[in-house]
């Protein structure tokens, strides 16, 4: 391979602020979930915590794990399918209501993208939610803060630590995709389909954490595990040449770590394959480090 330049590259860094409304929204959260909850005995509304049972059916079939009982809910807070919380609305503690709903075409469970669902639902509890003042006692309550003045600018600090963070990680990716771009690689082709199958892995992982069947996911998008894996080879390619330029420049500018930094940095490892994971995660932070010192960024 022919690495391509990597010091002196020319990048320009985003300007970063924090801006009031992003505030206000941190303060909000905070004042919700500080919220005391107070069960009451009338017709729910919106801004309400409320606990269902409800069943769904798709054509008179109940759909996969379309039951659920005493399922919390914060009525207007979104959290559950378009129009269904404002159904709920009006409903008393024991009351029952069946109301029909059509899917959105652009929802994400494709599954039930664009069908028509019916719904079983019956109130169990109307809770109201008490927030409190957001005055400085309630800065005192959250910790070490004297005023509210103080938690907003814990907040500014944190969110803007937030961005840091994810505009560094932008300069790296930018830094050595166009280190791996322009450089010569003849990228082994069993390289690139390792890769693919691993990049097949993450997502497949990724559908079962929100408890979808992969096979089932993969009819729903009409889509095959080779489909998949022939849409996403160029991205393959690249993960595959931005690893070889990391070792690369690496090696050539005699970049290691020693055992006593790998034991520093994972302490509970164990297993051979632990240690080398970890040692090349602190090599390429290193190469990192190197590219952002030698980088020109404006």
């Amino acid at each position: 391979m022919k690495l391509a330049v990597y010091k002196g590259l020319k990048i320009k860094k985003n300007e970063l602020q924090v801006e009031e409304k992003e505030i206000d929204n941190a303060l909000d959260y905070l004042q919700k979930s500080r919220a005391k909850i107070i069960t009451v005995n009338r017709p729910a509304e919106k801004g309400n915590r409320v606990e269902i049972d409800f069943e769904v059916k798709n054509s008179g079939v109940k759909i996969e794990n379309g039951e659920s009982r005493n399922h919390p809910l914060i009525l207007g807070a979104g959290g559950f399918l378009p129009g269904f919380e404002e159904k709920l609305e009006g409903m008393k503690s024991s009351e029952e209501k069946e109301f029909s709903l059509k899917v959105p075409g652009n929802w994400s469970d494709k599954r039930i993208a664009d069908k028509n669902l019916d719904f079983k639902v019956k109130m169990n509890l109307v809770q109201e939610r008490i927030l409190p003042d957001l005055n400085d006692e309630f800065a005192k309550s959250l910790g070490s803060f004297d005023s509210l003045s103080a938690l907003r600018n814990s907040i500014k600090d944190g969110l803007m630590q937030e961005k840091e963070i994810k505009e560094k990680e932008r300069t790296r990716l930018e830094l050595i995709e166009r280190i791996a771009d322009n450089s010569e690689i003849d990228v082994p082709r069993e390289l690139i389909n390792q890769e693919t199958e691993n990049m097949v892995n993450e997502f497949e992982a990724n559908i079962s954490v929100f408890g979808l069947d992969f096979e089932t996911y993969l009819k729903e998008i009409k889509k095959t595990i080779d489909d998949l894996k022939k849409e996403w080879k160029p991205q393959a390619e690249k993960r595959v040449k931005i690893g070889i330029c990391l070792k690369a420049i690496a090696e050539k500018e005699k970049i290691e770590v020693s055992d006593e930094e790998v034991e520093q940095a994972k302490k509970d490892v164990d297993s051979k394959e632990l240690k080398e994971y970890t040692k090349n995660v602190l090599i390429n932070e290193k190469v990192f480090e190197l590219l952002e010192k030698e980088a020109i960024i404006t």
